[in-house]
């Protein structure tokens, strides 16, 4: 027994005694007392056997059993009614000394009528169930009739979790049915009973009695009280307990009503009233022989309960009760309206009763139109109207109304509608907070998700990835930066990376916070490891603007390619040295075959001589090319003036005769650098020009000058665009001497010296164009143009 309900047994005008299954008095309230006074017994003593044999018949049987005593002046109808679950039999005592029915003598058939009496023959089941229904609009609080056998007679607003779990179940219907007994057991007329049952859902229960018959139950239950704390685990076990559908069960759950405690008492009073009028209504149906002034009485109660009705609409929370009614004519009118709409619009009863179209005219004309439609739908189809609707009230102020009414036609065509008038203003503005609270969980979750996604991308990259903020923190570094640098700490990134005290004057890093373009840079790190750092502008989800750092460890790829610089340089001398080698193995063999000439002095002074000696040079000047190549630190372009100053000394050294006083004179541009291609023709006609000069240009003279020029030529008239987006620098190449010159009548293309056609090939190879200029000896010019590729100097060379 609740602390409640002992309190409200301890009130209780009648008597209530509490008894455990030997006899023994358990409890008694005041009202209690005299019974046991009668029975000259008291608490923790047994009943006397007279009474105690109505204790065990109804333990045995478990069923209620009944009997009248009297008490002095005073009867009473006593009440026998087991609970199982507790051991002990609660006693109730009426006193029925001022019934009318003891007044005169007890009739037998009455009393035979009313043990036979059940409660659905005494109801109208069908009116019951409308009163039901308009009231479960007006408050949503679920309400059933029961038999004493538990049959439902009439319901509304069962909740899904007990018809479609609970109630299908068998162990947890027998919870459902162990909570009915528990609540049904000692309730008195006009009294209630608040409890919990096992499946954690309150219900609420009041007797039906029936004159002195207790013939049923009116029942309300299956919701929770607002701000009570839902415990979902529980319910969660249960589901899996009983193989509920979890998601379903929960989402049924949700949808039990919470109801605030002051809507539960305004239930609970409302509920005994019900009973009550039932229990009135029942009775007068079985006795409709009775007087006048018992039909009168029962009118009263009537009269009574649509007053209690009335001032339960009237105060219904932030809602109104009306009727509206649509005549023949298509004319429409409200008959009634509560209270409740004063307190809800500011608009008097009278008012919106004599001009209807008050509340229309708050109607955005959208919302109107519709209204419009679903009333006309009603009344056509007889069906529910429920609809949802802003009014736009003065100042500006919107109120979000819920209409919802059943229609009923009436004999004379008219078409009544009652219903009840919700405000929800403030549940749209729970939903509308709602749904925005709930967009934004689903849009954190969903950075989240992405957010750890791109973590877990970035922690399993076989490269070092940070995440570098403005001010030098890192926000984070994946597993191959920890392992370079050790596990992350509230540390600036100098201090984490080096143990600096300040930012690294070599980080390039924060270039990108300025331009906001990606940077690429190679660091090399105190221990000698060299990497590649590419750094990229990035945008947190808060929208704070960080730098995303990859750096590629390639020590190891720069070692090698070192490593395979220094092999390829190594085998491009090597090469070098041994073309030179068998240049100069040539250059002897010719030297040798010359020397056998040399023997016979019918050739001596021949061509031939002069033939093996033309091609020693000329194999001379190719040699000294892969020797400077050889000496030099590049191997693929030649230093091209000094290599012309030692092939013109070489070649005066080898035409020099006794005194012969020939000089040279060189004015050779620096840094002239040329690759092999231009490099070796360059050098056979620097060769055949000197030695034609040695040869030729002085045959009578013990003096004279050659004079060797290259420069880089500064007329642009001259430039050749061989290929374009290329660098080009155009040469000019001066071969002169002051000898005795070339006969104007000769023509050198004429020629058939192997020299000249050399030098005449070698120039068109080498895409040039030559001047012959005979005034004071031989001015050979040369004008050729050469092409910057990949940092290699080339003519623009024809194909052959």
């Amino acid at each position: 027994m609740t602390a409640k309900m002992v309190q409200s047994e301890a009130i209780n005008p009648n008597p209530v005694i509490s008894v455990a299954k030997d006899g023994t008095v358990l409890y008694s309230n005041d009202a209690g007392k005299p019974l046991l006074h009668e029975w000259g017994v008291g608490v923790r003593e047994k009943l006397p056997p007279h009474i105690n044999i109505f204790v065990q018949k109804a333990i045995s049987q478990k069923g209620i059993e009944k009997i009248k005593i009297k008490v002095g002046k005073r009867v009473y109808f006593i009440v026998f009614h087991p609970l199982p679950e507790e051991e002990c039999v609660n006693i109730y005592g009426f006193d029925i000394s001022e019934s009318k029915k003891l007044e005169g003598k007890p009739q037998e058939s009455e009393d035979l009528e009313m043990k036979n009496l059940e409660l659905a023959s005494i109801i109208d089941v069908q009116a019951v169930q409308s009163l039901m229904e308009d009231f479960y609009k007006l408050v949503s609080i679920p309400i059933a009739l029961f038999d004493l056998k538990g049959n439902i007679l009439s319901s509304v607003g069962w909740q899904d979790i007990c018809t479609k779990f609970h109630r299908v179940h068998p162990e947890a219907c027998k919870h459902c049915m162990e909570n009915y007994i528990k609540l049904s057991s000692g309730v008195l007329s006009r009294e209630f009973k608040l409890n919990k049952c096992k499946n954690n859902m309150w219900n609420i229960v009041t007797p039906i009695i029936v004159g002195d018959r207790h013939v049923g139950y009116a029942f309300s239950g299956q919701f929770l009280f607002e701000g009570e704390p839902i415990d979902y685990e529980f319910f969660r076990v249960q589901a899996r307990k009983y193989s509920f559908n979890e998601q379903e069960y929960i989402a049924a759950l949700k949808k039990v009503p919470r109801l605030d405690p002051a809507a539960v008492d305004t239930c609970m009073s409302f509920l005994t009233t019900f009973a009550n009028m039932v229990s009135q209504l029942g009775y007068s149906n079985t006795r409709l022989s009775q007087s006048l002034a018992e039909r009168d009485a029962v009118v009263d109660a009537l009269q009574e309960s649509e007053k209690r009705l009335r001032l339960l609409s009237n105060n219904l929370p932030n809602s109104a009760v009306y009727q509206y009614v649509l005549e023949p004519d298509n004319s429409t009118n409200f008959l009634y309206f509560s209270a409740g709409i004063e307190r809800l619009f500011g608009i008097s009863i009278s008012d919106v009763l004599r001009d209807p179209e008050m509340l229309y005219r708050q109607v955005p004309q959208t919302y109107l139109e519709r209204l419009v439609e679903a009333e006309i739908r009603s009344a056509r189809e007889l069906s529910d109207f429920d609809m949802e609707l802003p009014l736009q009230l003065p100042e500006e102020q919107v109120k979000w109304i819920r209409l919802h009414s059943r229609p009923r036609r009436l004999p004379d065509g008219r078409t009544i509608w009652d219903g009840v008038l919700t405000d929800i203003t403030k549940l749209k503005q729970a939903e509308e907070v709602l749904c925005e609270s709930e967009s934004r969980r689903k849009v954190t979750e969903a950075v989240d998700t992405e957010r750890k996604r791109f973590f877990d991308v970035l922690e399993a990259l076989p490269v070092m990835v940070a995440l570098l903020t403005p001010d030098h923190y890192i926000a984070f570094a994946n597993r191959c930066f920890r392992e370079q640098f050790g596990e992350l700490g509230d540390q600036h990134c100098f201090e984490y990376c080096f143990g600096c005290t300040e930012p690294c004057e070599f980080c390039k890093a924060y270039k990108v916070l300025e331009t906001g373009q990606p940077y690429h840079w190679q660091v090399t790190l105190p221990d000698g490891g060299i990497f590649d750092a590419y750094d990229l502008p990035f945008t947190d989800v808060d929208g704070s603007p960080l730098i995303l750092e990859m750096d590629i460890d390639i020590t190891k790829r720069k070692e090698a390619e070192e490593a395979l610089a220094n092999i390829e340089t190594a085998r491009k001398k090597e090469i070098h040295h041994r073309i030179k080698n068998n240049l100069q193995v040539i250059s002897s063999l010719l030297d040798l075959q010359a020397e056998q000439f040399k023997n016979k002095e019918n050739i001596k002074d021949s061509e031939v001589l002069e033939a093996f000696r033309e091609s020693q040079d000329r194999i001379i000047s190719m040699a000294l090319i892969h020797e400077e190549l050889y000496r030099g630190e590049g191997f693929e372009t030649l230093n091209f003036s000094p290599y012309i100053q030692e092939l013109a000394e070489n070649l005066l050294l080898t035409y020099r005769l006794g005194n012969t006083n020939i000089t040279l004179s060189m004015n050779l541009e620096e840094n002239v650098l040329f690759d092999m291609d231009t490099a070796v023709p360059l050098g056979i006609i620097v060769n055949e020009l000197v030695s034609n000069s040695l040869k030729h240009a002085f045959p009578d003279r013990d003096d004279g000058e050659i004079q060797i020029k290259l420069n880089r030529e500064e007329n642009e008239e001259y430039i050749k665009d061989i290929n374009k987006g290329q660098k080009s620098t155009n040469f000019i190449l001066t071969v002169s001497d002051d000898g005795i010159g070339i006969p104007e009548n000769l023509e050198i293309e004429e020629l058939d010296s192997l020299g000249f056609q050399l030098i005449t090939s070698l120039v068109d190879q080498l895409d040039g164009d030559f001047d012959l200029k005979r005034n004071n000896g031989t001015e050979f010019i040369m004008r050729f143009t050469v092409t910057e590729r990949g940092n290699l100097a080339q003519t623009g060379l024809k194909s052959q």
